[in-house]
């Protein structure tokens, strides 16, 4: 049976590319499901021989630069098709990164889920990632829940897949617990946090927030967690498809 690999990670825009970019030359994954992305770094990821399908969340200006930041797939493998689903945040024109309160941030960015399809050998995956809403010390709050219940919709209109993201809240909790009742955690229980102390602006937080969900057509095996490369750890992983062409 085909399998690929795959890898999750939150890049925090340019902060940590010296990083990055070494770690996915060695790596050699397949797929790679990407957060805080800046658009134009996007040709970067392409110059390692990835194919890309970029999401934008929002406009942002850091240091006097500006820049749209948003969610990435890139592939070895051509996309067979590649699309969005809005769950939350502002519709219309896309809007500018401000505040600094959930609720601020909240409506100051546009949530979707990216998805890809691609084929390898005589196998179909369907993969996406999302970013989702950022709350205060991790704790649920009633955006948080409208809008998991709309991601939880959007999902079970894609059928089998598997997803990746930075969920913004710590697994067992309520708002990660939604999730896990409908899809398969992947990451193993020894891993209790998915921040990276030493290079996180808040340092060491008890937070495992990152994850690969999968429905019963996936199965994702060999789950390991990688550390040193950005604010988040990478999350490394094979996926086998039962979707055969």
């Amino acid at each position: 049976m085909t399998s690929c690999t795959l890898i999750q990670l939150n890049i925090e825009r340019d902060k940590h590319l010296e990083r990055v970019l070494p770690f996915l030359t060695e790596q050699r994954p397949d797929v790679v499901c990407m957060q805080e992305i800046r658009e134009h770094d996007i040709s970067k990821f392409e110059a390692l021989g990835f194919h890309s399908y970029f999401v934008p969340m929002n406009n942002r200006e850091e240091q006097g630069h500006s820049f749209v930041q948003g969610v990435a797939l890139f592939s070895m493998m051509p996309f067979q098709k590649t699309w969005a689903l809005q769950y939350g945040g502002p519709k219309g024109e896309l809007p500018h990164y401000g505040g600094a309160d959930p609720v601020a941030k909240h409506g100051s960015q546009r949530f979707s889920i990216a998805f890809g399809e691609v084929v390898k050998e005589d196998t179909l995956f369907r993969v996406g990632t999302t970013h989702f809403p950022w709350t205060k010390d991790g704790l649920p709050t009633d955006f948080q829940r409208v809008d998991m219940r709309k991601l939880l919709s959007v999902l079970a209109e894609t059928g089998e897949c598997v997803f990746t993201g930075d969920f913004n809240a710590p697994r067992g909790d309520e708002i990660f617990s939604m999730l896990a009742l409908r899809y398969r955690d992947n990451v193993p229980s020894k891993y209790t946090s998915s921040i990276d102390g030493t290079l996180h602006k808040a340092g060491p937080l008890p937070y495992m927030v990152d994850g690969i969900f999968s429905s019963p057509a996936y199965e994702v095996t060999d789950v390991s967690m990688h550390t040193g490369i950005s604010d988040h750890c990478a999350l490394v992983a094979t996926i086998t498809s039962n979707e055969v062409i």
